[in-house]
């Protein structure tokens, strides 16, 4: 299982070494004007989804997607990735503020973000906070 999960994590580094010089940020609500974190910045950065002492990477801030109990986290809101039909699931914009997709679980949106960052996020969640959220911080950061 170990070496399954060190092999899926060189995929992931591989397939998104490529674009690792833009910054992917979240951002939801009914507007989209609620900032929910950077997928692509490293765990010490203070606006990462990879920190779990950031309001965006820990598991008990509200604009947390990690937040199971969360507007943005729950998979009974309308905010979240995580639910199914979601009206609203978080956008993701890229550093020139393109909409390069959304991040949901729902399969069938033609505009879900497809990619390893987002997969994990999307169908791991469970495994990622088991593991915690720091760990994947370093393969999806930014190369410098």
């Amino acid at each position: 299982m170990k070496k399954l999960a060190l092999l899926f994590s060189i995929i992931i580094f591989i397939s998104f070494n490529g674009n690792a010089q833009s910054k992917l940020k979240i951002y939801g609500g009914k507007n989209y004007d609620q900032f929910l974190g950077c997928m692509t910045c490293d765990d010490d950065e203070p606006n990462s989804i990879w920190s779990p002492l950031s309001d965006y990477g820990s598991t008990h801030k509200a604009k947390s997607i990690w937040n199971k109990n969360g507007v943005y986290g729950s998979e009974k809101s309308n905010y979240s990735p995580y639910k199914i039909n979601a009206k609203y699931p978080p956008r993701v914009i890229d550093g020139n503020g393109k909409v390069v997709g959304y991040l949901t679980i729902n399969k069938s949106n033609p505009n879900r973000l497809k990619g390893s960052v987002a997969d994990l996020i999307c169908d791991k969640r469970d495994m990622v906070l088991k593991d915690g959220v720091e760990r994947y911080a370093k393969i999806f950061s930014r190369v410098n």
